[in-house]
């Protein structure tokens, strides 16, 4: 539930964006805000991955999973924030912390599976489970962003008060997760 509610939240407050600077700025600059957003995105994927999985072969996954969970509470509301002064700048810096805070998340979340499923348990059935649940919330955090912004008529405020629920919400889930031994990983980032 944790993991399908904060790639909602990152879809939502990723179009969020998008919307809010065509409105700003027209439509002529949907092209470079598209560029810009995807950019900006994508970068903290490449950057911090690595030094991510090393992070969780060190900490206790459950740990980790529920400090990147608080984080995305604070970057949501922050988000309110940045989308009540409709900055730019704001915006585009806490989709990029929002961003790496995913990259961070993806390594404990996927590693703690093997200690999550039952002895004689099918590792590769939660995999899929996971995988499916991601495709699922790509695409309703994808609906959601263009709904919200309607029913709202793009207070995109209110929208970031919704996407700060829904961190609550992961926190929440989180904090249900079995304790994890830390690692005794031996691995180094490699630049």
């Amino acid at each position: 539930i944790s993991l399908f509610l904060g790639v909602i939240n990152d879809n939502v407050f990723q179009f969020l964006i998008v919307f809010l600077f065509i409105d700003l700025r027209g439509i002529k600059a949907s092209s470079e805000i598209l560029f810009y957003v995807g950019t900006v995105y994508v970068l903290p994927f490449l950057l911090f991955s690595s030094f991510a999985g090393v992070l969780a072969d060190y900490f206790s996954k459950q740990k980790l999973i529920i400090i990147l969970k608080a984080v995305e509470v604070g970057i949501m509301f922050l988000g309110i924030i940045a989308f009540y002064f409709q900055s730019e700048f704001a915006s585009y810096s806490l989709l990029f912390l929002l961003s790496t805070q995913s990259a961070v998340f993806g390594p404990p979340q996927y590693s703690i599976i093997p200690e999550l499923v039952p002895a004689g348990g099918s590792i590769s059935k939660a995999n899929g489970l996971i995988t499916s649940s991601t495709y699922l919330a790509i695409i309703a955090g994808t609906f959601l962003a263009s709904f919200l912004t309607q029913i709202t008529d793009r207070n995109f405020v209110l929208t970031a008060v919704i996407c700060l629920f829904v961190a609550i919400l992961g926190y929440l889930a989180s904090l249900f997760l079995p304790y994890t031994q830390p690692g005794r990983g031996k691995s180094k980032v490699n630049a």
